[in-house]
This record gives structure tokens, C-alpha cells and sequence, in this order.
């Protein structure tokens, strides 16, 4: 459990709001002498919690921005694949507490059981110590996913890879291609790292707790290096 709050970046002043936050109603419903309750409250509270956060993020970043293109941003951001992976990333999926049915059907990988669970755990946040601490979680874990953003709303709905993807076949006709270049830890909390390539040039080296999200930060981080060197071209020019 101390991995997951190290990665969260907030230690509980109560500990049981985050042990409900990961509780499943089907863990509940199976364990009543465990759970007095579940986290579907919590997902409430911190549905909200993550709106308001992002919208003040978003707007603070993107102050020409129109209402449609934060909007827009904002619900590419918070949609359940997104806080699905968070959840792995995280390792709330390590610890999250379903009843044996949910498991045997694969509730683990189901993304809507992890979104949901992520934004539990940012309701137990807030119900512990309040806004303040609630949005520094947010803008902590967030941040990578802002910064690809750029101004306007052409780019809302592409994740990472995909970006990369149509870059990479409009300036060299080539599709990037990921490598796992090393896997560290145990089966229930591993660390990924994955190498994005060109042929043989190496874009950028990404690490995750899931291929998945290993191979997103290294098509995040190559972005920014073709970001940089255009500006770097411009400025020469």
C-alpha cells in the first residue's frame, strides 16, 4: 500500500478513506463483515473533484482557449481509458478490493471499475484534507497529459502514440515502432520501459506499470523533442 501512496504523493490522515476508496460494492456485497461500506460515493465526490481541478487547470494553461476547445480537452483528459490507466499507473489496481465473481470475469481489467476506483480514491482525498490537497494530486499526475496539449482543439482526441504516429508518416513516411527494453519488480507491480524507434534512430525511452503506459510517455516525450527541434529550426531560420 505504500507504493500506492508514494505515487499518489498524499499520506492519509485517515487511512480508512482510502481502504473504502478500493473497495468494490462486489467485495462489499461478499464481505459485509469486512467493508461497512463501498466507494461509489466517493466516485461521486471525486467525478466532481476532477472536473473542477481540470477546468482550473485547463483554463490557467489555455487562457485564449474558447469554452468548446476546453471542453473538449477536458473530456479527452477524463475519459475512462485515461483514468483507467491512471489507475494502473498508480497501482490503485493493485490494491483494489473486488469480490471473487468480479474477478473471475476479469473486473481488474475492466476499465470502467478502474476509472471509477480512480476517482474514488481522489474523493478520499478531498474528504481527507480538502480541496487544496485534492488538486495538487490532480496537477501532479495530470501534468504529463496537459503538457502535450497545444492551444486550440485540433489535437483533443488523439492520445500520444497516435500523435506521433501521423507526425512521424508526414515528415518521413515511417511508422514508429515500441520496444520493451526492460521490465523491473514483481508480477503485481512491475515497471515497464519501453524505447520508441524510428527504423534504428531511438526517439525516446518511456517507463510505466504497463506497456500500455510506458509506450504512451515515450510517444509523449518524442513530441516534445520534435516540438523542440521545429522551434530550434525556427529560430535558426
Amino acid at each position: 500500500m505504500q507504493g500506492l501512496i508514494d505515487r499518489l504523493g498524499h499520506a492519509f490522515a485517515e487511512p480508512g478513506l482510502l481502504e473504502q476508496a478500493l473497495t468494490h460494492k462486489s467485495f462489499r456485497n461478499e464481505n459485509p463483515e469486512q467493508a461497512s461500506g463501498d466507494n461509489e460515493r466517493f466516485e461521486f465526490l471525486g467525478d466532481a473533484v476532477l472536473d473542477l481541478v481540470l477546468s482550473e487547470l485547463l483554463m490557467g494553461r489555455f487562457s485564449i482557449d474558447q469554452e468548446g476547445s476546453l471542453s473538449k480537452k477536458r473530456a479527452s483528459l477524463v475519459n475512462e481509458e485515461q483514468l483507467a490507466e491512471l489507475a494502473r499507473e498508480t497501482g490503485i489496481d493493485v490494491h483494489l478490493r473486488l469480490g471473487k465473481g468480479e474477478r473471475r470475469t476479469g473486473g481488474l481489467q475492466k476499465p470502467r471499475i478502474l476509472a471509477s476506483a480512480f476517482e474514488a480514491v481522489l474523493g478520499a482525498i478531498f474528504i481527507d484534507r480538502g480541496y487544496p490537497a485534492a488538486r495538487e494530486v490532480v496537477t501532479r499526475l495530470f501534468e504529463p497529459r496537459l503538457a502535450a496539449f497545444g492551444p486550440g482543439a485540433a489535437d483533443f482526441a488523439r492520445d500520444f502514440k497516435t500523435r506521433l504516429q501521423e507526425l512521424a508518416q508526414e515528415k518521413y513516411r515511417q511508422t514508429p515502432t515500441y520496444h520493451v527494453e526492460r521490465e523491473a519488480g514483481p508480477d503485481h507491480d512491475k515497471t515497464f520501459e519501453v524505447a520508441v524507434r524510428l527504423d534504428a534512430r531511438r526517439l525516446a525511452m518511456g517507463q510505466g506499470r504497463s506497456k500500455k503506459s510506458a509506450e504512451q510517455e515515450a510517444a509523449r516525450l518524442a513530441l516534445l523533442e520534435f516540438e523542440s527541434s521545429a522551434q530550434e529550426q525556427e529560430t535558426e531560420s
